[in-house]
């Protein structure tokens, strides 16, 4: 009798938040419980033109629900392949502006993440909203799958 393992109920496949949250994840638990998190977004521009994005997650301290507090995406230091994003040549400030104000799931449960299925796309830059949904799924299903691993998952 072979057993049927349900379905996952993250967006990206176990494997991929696995390694993910091995090799771009950064977790810090604060005094008062809450974590910050930052996970290093690798991508490359339409150009073909590699650039790095930090995600920066901050959980309030742990109790039943792990409450989103802030998040923000910025580019990482000493990468500049962000600024050859068609997006940041036609209007950088608003790109930056972007990048500092969009949160999707601000305030709402860490576990909100499951259920949240935004238009997305696996594009590489921060042209349009559903690249940058993608990206923000990516990081907060890495960290989701970090602090809740899935234990009837076999990686």
């Amino acid at each position: 009798m072979n057993a049927v393992t349900p379905p996952s109920p993250y967006a990206f496949p176990a494997r991929a938040l696995q390694r993910w949250a091995r090799e771009n994840l950064t977790l810090t638990t604060r005094t008062d419980g809450g974590t910050e998190a930052i996970f290093r977004f690798e991508g490359s521009t339409c150009g073909n033109i590699a650039f790095q994005l930090l995600y920066q997650i901050t959980l309030g301290p742990s109790t039943s629900e792990q409450c989103i507090e802030s998040l923000r995406c910025t580019p990482a230091p000493h990468y500049e392949g962000h600024t050859r994003m068609c997006c940041w040549q036609e209007n950088a400030a608003a790109v930056i502006n972007t990048m500092n104000t969009e949160a999707p799931l601000l305030g709402q449960p860490l576990a909100a993440v499951l259920t949240w299925r935004p238009v997305k796309s696996p594009a590489g830059c921060l042209c349009a909203a559903p690249s940058r949904h993608h990206k923000w799924q990516a990081a907060l299903e890495t960290l989701h799958f970090a602090l809740h691993p899935l234990s009837t998952s076999p990686l």
